[in-house]
């Protein structure tokens, strides 16, 4: 095939093939990064995933050269070195798939994109087909995966690209009579960025860069045009819902195309100069002196600085961190879940935080100006049903009218909690003298200035330049659902979350915040309802719709930052730490309090970015330098992407699991049962997970099969799994008994083939025998009220010898719908209903069933006597 130079010539030989397959393959490729970087459209990140896995392969399907492959392999037209080119090209592609597939890490999955256009682009080097795109697009890749690492990494350039998405939104609304405040994610900028780096690398590669200038110009005149034009589009647009305008982007990236396309066809890039030097001759030695290949390993070391984690060592590696929470003038509560109290509110706020924390090895003390008054509010007795749990058997009340800087002379966390009282000039000169001098502090706050929050909140955060809005932070979602909307960046608190759910913010404020700060928690599809001063009756909320003005897209929902020696982390809503979220959100607590006590401190930071840009650039003046020894560019992508990997590998050993032992009970999803994550839903279990904390327990929704974790615990649960459970794990589930473990199942027939290696196993069976609800309650529900109620139930066949029925009834026959089967110290109880232990069944928000929440008292008494 002849040496095409210029796309020109396609156009004028009408090789519209040729010109499609160009187009086809930037466009494919461009979109699956924008899906890898979640720019595109508000749905679940893992659909995004599965969609750029797709797109990469109709890219592989539509241009893999298997035709010309054969035909150069039967004619024996492929030497020894093109071999090596295809062979390697091949396992760069099948690597890339692997990596892609493997991982949800978001560095390694741009990397594979990497990967995979290196790849391909080297199979046409060895069959001979001058494929330029590939190159043109390896290229492109590269610079955008390192351009997207420093705006995770580097927060600074996350800040920048926010504000300048803010600025040129607004300006445009005022241009065009319509109030707007987007940020990047809305605006469409991030997707704008990605455009704008295609022609800027298509100029560097470019043979004459004064001829091609022009055509570089107009293409960046092309895109901003385009740009401006969607946000004209969105200001005229009145959209229904503020869930629309998250979705309308496909307009914005066909206007970008159109510039972008009409660039490369004008374009003169040149091609990979083929090296006539065998690959297999190549001389170590002389690679090793050459300049180039020390500016791979400075690239190489460049990447990997700056995506590690220093400094996560424990200030105190055989002490116990130790925390204090400021509990005076402060909106909300430290109350338990008790008996006598029933459904959501009485679920408390705070109270369980110190207990879940106990159970982690902190040490936590609540500052209260008297003791006395604290205690009988927060621990009525009631006689009903006898008290579990104490809070001051978890937690130290200290008494005192002023923070001092003798109270915090001992502490390493200084937490503050929705006060609505402003600290005294003394009290917060000790407190950012405990700061400064490598203390913590976590500052916790919600919506709309609620309880007079606002003012006390930002006047002791002024130093740091972190303020609370008078706003709400609100999902753009549909569903009003926070999962299809966050964004974390590279940070140690966030790097092991991988199940939005866990964070289980719900209404809070979004934060100003400095360009110093670090945005955890990013609301990319997100709303700033500006809160209402005359409604006082509710809380001061706004009305929960867009109107114009309102920032659209990218709002902060929690921050951290270094003051000193010390760190500082605010969250404009308290949700993740109340009651009901814990046992969903106790990991990322756990995540907060651990970083928050690390000796990573911002001359770390500093340090680590400045090492890395440094040797970052000393990297591209030995890559540009030197060019007396051929590269391929392959090698770039291989340098960078072992890079990532290997800092992946690093982190995920020096950010610490959750340790946590004691009561615990895990509630299992990671065998897809059938229950609601999302707290306080009729199909959720917050009703178990009540019960559990009334007797004494620390539930924990267990997101992945760990036999470590489940070790350290009490009682694990399954409700209805339908993912079987495997051998492995059920010879581990035994051993689990055996040592006191107890297993609780809930599971009716329709899902009883996913547990039936388990129940085989112990002699169980569930018969197709639908019993449906009982006792049959619609007509007089108080009647049978104090009695067990089974929603879906299917009669149990066991050993007698073994097992003894724990409920049963008789109709025609005896049926037994709840069984136990002793194992060593512990024990299986089986529940053949799918939903009994969900809220619907024991305990929602506004209702709740008394029988059952007797007979799980019953059963955890007995458990609990196993134990004695």
């Amino acid at each position: 095939m002849k040496n095409v130079t210029d796309f020109k010539i396609f156009l004028d030989k009408k090789n519209i093939n040729k010109v499609f397959r160009y187009v086809l393959n930037i466009t494919l490729v461009i979109l699956a990064l924008n899906f890898l970087s979640n720019n595109f459209v508000m749905v679940n990140t893992a659909l995004m995933h599965i969609s750029s896995i797709y797109l990469l392969l109709v890219v592989l399907i539509f241009n893999l050269p298997i035709k010309k492959f054969y035909n150069n392999l039967k004619e024996k037209h492929i030497g020894k070195n093109s071999l090596y080119k295809i062979l390697i090209g091949i396992f760069l592609i099948i690597f890339s798939f692997i990596l892609l597939i493997s991982t949800t890490i978001v560095f390694l999955n741009l990397a594979s994109v990497l990967i995979f256009t290196s790849g391909l682009g080297l199979i046409f080097k060895g069959i001979e087909i001058i494929r330029k795109e590939f190159y043109f697009l390896s290229i492109f890749v590269l610079f955008y995966v390192i351009l997207f690492v420093f705006i995770q990494t580097i927060t600074f350039f996350w800040h920048l690209i926010q504000s300048f998405s803010l600025m040129v939104s607004s300006s445009v609304g005022l241009l065009i009579g319509k109030s707007m405040f987007l940020g990047p994610t809305i605006s469409g900028f991030w997707i704008v960025i990605i455009f704008l780096l295609l022609p800027f690398i298509s100029f560097i590669l470019s043979s004459n860069k004064k001829q091609q200038l022009n055509n570089f110009l107009f293409t960046i005149a092309g895109i901003f045009i385009s740009w401006i034009i969607y946000l004209i589009i969105i200001g005229f647009i009145e959209f229904e819902s503020k869930y629309d305008v998250a979705n309308l982007h496909i307009i914005l990236f066909i206007l970008c195309l159109i510039p972008t396309i009409i660039n490369f066809l004008k374009s003169n890039i040149d091609g990979i100069k083929v090296s006539n030097q065998n690959i297999s001759k190549i001389k170590i030695k002389k690679i090793v002196k050459n300049q180039v290949v020390w500016g791979l390993i400075f690239l190489f070391f460049s990447t990997l600085i700056l995506t590690s984690f220093f400094g996560l060592e424990n200030n105190k590696s055989n002490e116990k961190i130790k925390i204090m929470f400021y509990g005076q003038n402060m909106l909300g509560s430290w109350d338990i879940p008790e008996y006598g109290k029933y459904g959501r509110e009485a679920s408390g706020m705070f109270g369980l935080l110190p207990i879940y924390l106990d159970a982690s090895g902190f040490e936590s003390t609540i500052l209260v100006d008297n003791i006395t008054s604290f205690i009988d509010t927060t621990q009525p007795v009631y006689e009903n049903i006898t008290r579990y749990v104490n809070l001051t058997d978890y937690v130290k009340i200290v008494e005192s009218n002023e923070v001092t800087s003798d109270l915090l002379q001992d502490v390493d966390i200084f937490v503050v909690i929705n006060i609505n009282k402003s600290f005294f000039a003394n009290e917060k000169k000790v407190i950012w003298e405990f700061v400064d001098n490598g203390g913590s502090l976590l500052v916790l706050g919600d919506h709309t200035n609620v309880g007079g929050i606002q003012e006390p909140l930002n006047d002791l955060l002024k130093p740091v330049e972190i303020s609370f809005r008078f706003d709400s932070a609100l999902p753009l979602d549909s569903k009003f659902n926070w999962l299809t909307c966050y964004e974390f960046v590279h940070h140690p608190i966030t790097y092991k979350i991988k199940n939005f759910d866990e964070i289980q913010i719900s209404v809070g404020a979004s934060l100003n915040t400095s360009v110093n700060s670090i945005p955890l928690i990013i609301g990319r599809y997100s709303l700033s309802d500006a809160g209402d001063p005359f409604n006082e009756d509710i809380s001061y909320l706004g009305d929960y719709e867009y109107n114009r003005g309102e920032q659209l897209g990218d709002l902060i929902l929690g921050a951290a930052t270094f003051y000193g020696d010390g760190k500082v982390i605010v969250f404009g809503d308290t949700s993740t730490f109340q009651n009901s979220a814990i046992p969903y959100s106790y990991s990322f607590i756990h995540n907060i309090f651990i970083w928050l006590n690390t000796k990573q401190t911002a001359i770390t930071v500093l340090l680590q970015i400045g090492i890395s840009i440094l040797l970052l650039f000393i990297a591209f003046c030995l890559l540009s330098i030197n060019k007396k020894i051929y590269i391929p560019h392959t090698i770039f992508t291989v340098v960078l992407t072992l890079a990532l990997i290997i800092s992946a590998l690093i982190n995920s050993v020096d950010v610490t699991d959750m340790q946590i032992s004691g009561d615990v009970v895990y509630i299992d999803s990671s065998h897809n049962e059938k229950f609601n994550l999302e707290p306080f839903t009729e199909k959720s279990v917050n009703g178990l997970i009540l019960n559990l904390n009334r007797n004494g327990y620390t539930p924990i929704i267990l997101r992945e099969f760990s036999k470590e974790k489940i070790e350290k615990s009490k009682i694990l649960i399954f409700n209805a799994p339908t993912q079987s459970i495997t051998k492995d794990e059920v010879e581990f589930l035994h051993k689990y008994m055996i040592a006191g473990g107890i297993i609780i199942l809930a599971v009716g027939y329709p899902n009883k083939e996913a547990v039936s290696i388990l129940l085989e196993k112990y002699s169980l069976n569930i018969l197709n025998v639908p019993l449906g609800p009982f006792p049959y309650v619609e007509d007089n529900p108080q009647e049978f009220e104090n009695e067990p109620r089974f929603v879906d139930s299917w009669p149990i066949i066991f050993n007698e010898n073994i097992g003894r029925s724990y409920y049963n009834f008789t109709w025609d026959k005896d049926y037994n719908l709840m069984v136990f089967i002793k194992q060593g110290k512990g024990g299986l109880l089986l529940i053949s209903d799918n939903q009994y232990l969900l809220d619907k069944n024991i305990e929602s928000i506004y209702d709740y069933w008394p029988g059952n929440i007797i007979l799980l008292k019953n059963i955890i008494d007995e458990f609990q006597a196993f134990e004695e």
